[in-house]
């Protein structure tokens, strides 16, 4: 790769608890990408003004592949920005849980752009091909200098899961049921009893956990869909699968779409399908520490092979380049439905609070004509912005706030 022609464009958002996304940046800035930060951006030069200083910036520096990976909630460009950059660069989005928001958000943008890389889901890729756009599955890497195995790997934990509980019914039932029927588990996570954990600790458990559990249930609702749930059963591979296993640590994965593509089943991991089998499985494996152990050592051995991102990025640079130089038309535009343009017009007002916080009040008022412009919102999503912008900030505000819903 030429260096400097690639530019990725993204986002570090420093609140999250985990590394995930930012070992990419890492290595892409390794390999000779440019990053800039599309949200620093968006808020230095508003709505039009980022998409002039990003276009500019392309042919100014002869960029030649744009790499996007945005927030999966954010609305920050519109599609035909994407588009428009087309006879200057060779465009790539890059999706993670596209199984929560392909419909409502991705297609859109996906459809925009030369190439659709997807995280989680073969389905995606499939539907996406179908449409006519050039799609393919990259199932994550991970950066092993923080996924790694202890000096200290004395088991002291049987079972753990490392996720959020709070509104997932599903897991609860997994984890009670494990419970009731004598097994150890200790949960961390938003809304869990053990609570959140920083990344380190997080690779600690893994380390020191006998059986890692791993989720797969993709039903809860998202504010993108009107808060409707997905079908029930409906299920997502997961990256916690790799960073377990780049710990050297043993899993035990709830069933999933292409899961076998991250781990062999029964080889280099175990996988159940029923909470009657993950007792049974759990039960076997914390008796049978050869075994579990074998397996664990066997998933490690796949994982610092094909999930390692100093390993994997360079390989993903490859590829998009191949598909750069031999560059096929487009999938026709996929017009924006009304769910989009109610997602991208709420997200206007998220954007207004934020300027008006800087006391910005032309691109405030910037993002206020686009919504009239395009003439719909979601006031569900509005009162939501409010309480994490405004209420969750201000602690004075929010002391107010409660004490006018108590009265």
């Amino acid at each position: 790769m030429t260096a400097g022609k690639t530019l990725f464009l993204s986002h570090v958002n420093s609140a999250r608890p985990n590394d995930i996304g930012n070992g990419f940046l890492r290595e892409f800035i390794k390999n000779g990408a440019v990053f800039l930060d599309y949200n620093e951006i968006y808020l230095k030069y508003g709505h039009s003004g980022s998409q002039k200083f990003i276009k500019d910036f392309i042919i100014k520096n002869g960029v030649k592949i744009l790499i996007f990976a945005a927030d999966p909630t954010s609305f920050h460009f519109p599609p035909e920005f994407f588009r428009k950059l087309q006879p200057h660069v060779f465009t790539v989005m890059m999706a993670g849980d596209t199984v929560y928001y392909f419909e409502a958000r991705d297609k859109y943008y996906a459809g925009a752009m030369d190439l659709f890389i997807v995280y989680d889901s073969s389905d995606t890729v499939r539907i996406f091909q179908n449409l006519g756009g050039d799609a393919f599955l990259f199932m994550g890497a991970f950066d092993r200098t923080r996924y790694f195995k202890l000096e200290n790997r004395e088991k002291t934990i049987d079972v753990s899961f490392v996720g959020g509980l709070a509104g997932r019914k599903d897991r609860m039932e997994y984890v009670d049921y494990l419970a009731k029927n004598g097994v150890n588990v200790r949960v961390f996570g938003f809304g869990a009893p053990g609570g959140q954990v920083s990344q380190e600790q997080m690779v600690e458990i893994f380390n020191k956990s006998r059986i890692n559990l791993n989720f797969t249930g993709a039903n809860v609702p998202n504010r993108l869909a009107g808060n409707i749930p997905l079908p029930a059963g409906r299920k997502q591979a997961k990256g916690r699968i790799a960073e377990v296993a780049l710990c050297g640590s043993f899993v035990l994965s709830e069933q999933a779409p292409d899961i076998e593509k991250m781990l062999r089943p029964e080889e280099e991991m175990a996988v159940f399908a029923t909470k009657e089998e993950l007792l049974e499985k759990t039960r076997f494996y914390l008796s049978n520490e050869r075994e579990r152990e074998a397996v664990a050592e066997r998933g490690y051995q796949r994982a610092i092979r094909d999930f390692d991102v100093s390993l994997a990025i360079p390989k993903l640079l490859s590829e998009i380049e191949a598909r750069r130089k031999s560059r096929k038309p487009g999938p026709p535009g996929i017009s924006p439905g009304a769910t989009f343009k109610k997602n991208f017009a709420s997200y206007r007002m998220l954007c207004i609070i934020k300027f008006l916080k800087q006391l910005n009040f032309v691109f405030a008022l910037e993002e206020f004509l686009v919504i009239l412009k395009l003439g719909t919102l979601d006031f569900t999503q509005l009162y939501t912005f409010f309480i994490e912008e405004v209420v969750d900030k201000f602690p004075k505000t929010k002391t107010f706030v409660k004490k006018m819903i108590l009265k």
